[in-house]
């Protein structure tokens, strides 16, 4: 069986479809990834199949700025859809409807845009997805407002407040999503809604690729959703090599105590400088042993930080004291596993409602952005360490005894029949 996977963004977005797209390959499907050619090397590297699709993200060294803008709190959301995605969406359609000539099944993610139209007009079967429950816009389980997340407070009004923020969401975005609408209406195919909320998912069903732990299914998730758990892959790739040799930073944390690791994920992490210079200043200032994961963005010479450029997180996070990171699902989801309690700090999309999730979980919290400049890592360590540790360590056990790759595998196989 041949299954296209169409998704769009950050490694966040790309690792949990190379996870499926293998255990679709050891179960003798060929899948097949279309995303932008900066990830060529890294999917083919894998023995996966790969599609170019625009957008096209830029080379290294002007990527940091792009993913400034992207990561802004207030006009993230509207700089990705109004500035990268839409703009291409005629491009999109046409590439992604020659990718899918002899797929047998289709794959979609909230960010390819032409995804849904490509299935719809072509009439293979596919599947929707999503990476976090905020792409489900649940009335009964509210998601924090992505350029609101202070509004939090009105999640007491349950199925109204989420009501009122899809129906704000649906207005506000009105503009953004007209070029998609006049492609569909030219393409002759039939609508079924706000392409961002309930017109991006199939009839078919929808995989959300992340824990039952982490998001209770809801009743008013589209139909045929499946929770499959989180979709794990962290294999090296598309990173600065470390200046320091593996077993260096390894072995740098084993020696002492467990350090405090700060994570950016892969976004985010270029707009990190007041994050990595408030935790060296902590960090001297507390005593603490602090591991700082910069992607060769910052250096610093205390002797108790370490900067590593990069190192897997499946591998780093369990030899943590706890984990500061940013809050993308990709990040928080490794923590989850890890066992390890977590301080997270926002900064766009859906990193304000994951923060609210882990909060409410009772394994970390939502540290706000005033915190910062205060920040007192000893004072944290001993909150969050005696509040956490223990629910950290039981929801990580049950974290890792799902395989959200092999469980979406089930569902796509059921599909195809």
């Amino acid at each position: 069986m041949n299954i296209l996977f169409s998704t769009f963004g950050s490694l966040g977005d790309i690792h949990p479809y190379m996870a499926i797209a293998l255990e679709a390959k050891k179960r003798g499907h060929t899948p097949i990834i279309a995303t932008s050619a900066r990830y060529r090397e890294k999917i083919e590297a894998q023995g996966i199949e790969f599609r170019p699709v625009t957008p096209d993200l830029p080379p290294e060294d002007e990527f940091a700025q792009l993913a400034k803008q992207v990561m802004d709190g207030k006009d993230g959301p509207r700089f990705l859809f109004e500035e990268i995605l839409v703009p291409s969406i005629r491009t999109q359609y046409a590439e992604l409807l020659a990718a899918s000539e002899g797929v047998d099944v289709f794959i979609s993610h909230p960010a390819a845009l032409a995804g849904p139209l490509v299935a719809r007009k072509t009439g293979k079967k596919w599947l929707s997805s999503v990476l976090a429950p905020i792409s489900l816009w649940s009335r009964r389980d509210p998601s924090v407002p992505p350029t609101l997340p202070h509004l939090d407070w009105l999640r007491v009004l349950g199925p109204l407040w989420g009501r009122l923020q899809v129906e704000a969401g649906k207005a506000a975005t009105k503009k953004w999503i007209a070029p998609i609408e006049k492609l569909r209406e030219d393409e002759k195919i039939e609508a079924t809604g706000h392409p961002m909320f309930g017109g991006q998912f199939s009839p078919y069903g929808t995989l959300a690729l992340f824990s039952r732990h982490f998001c209770a299914p809801q009743p008013d998730w589209p139909q045929n959703t499946t929770a499959t758990g989180f979709c794990f892959y962290d294999a090296v790739g598309m990173q600065a090599k470390p200046k320091r040799e593996e077993g260096d930073w390894r072995s740098w944390m084993q020696n002492g105590e467990p350090p405090v690791v700060f994570g950016l994920g892969s976004a985010a992490v270029h707009d990190g400088a007041p994050v990595w210079e408030a935790a060296v200043k902590a960090a001297k200032r507390d005593d603490v042993r602090v591991v700082l994961l910069t992607a060769g963005t910052f250096e610093s010479s205390e002797e108790n930080v370490l900067c590593v450029p990069y190192a897997p997180y499946s591998e780093i996070f369990p030899l943590a004291r706890h984990v500061y990171h940013q809050g993308g699902v990709g990040t928080t989801a490794q923590a989850l596993r890890a066992g390890v309690r977590q301080i997270i700090m926002p900064f766009a999309h859906d990193q304000s409602d994951n923060a609210a999730r882990i909060q409410r979980l009772g394994v970390g919290r939502w540290m706000r952005p005033r915190e910062l400049a205060s920040l007192n890592l000893k004072l944290t360590r001993s909150v969050i360490e005696h509040q956490h540790f223990e629910r950290a360590r039981e929801i990580g056990e049950r974290i890792r005894e799902e395989d959200g790759a092999y469980v979406a595998c089930d569902c796509i196989e059921r599909l195809k029949g």
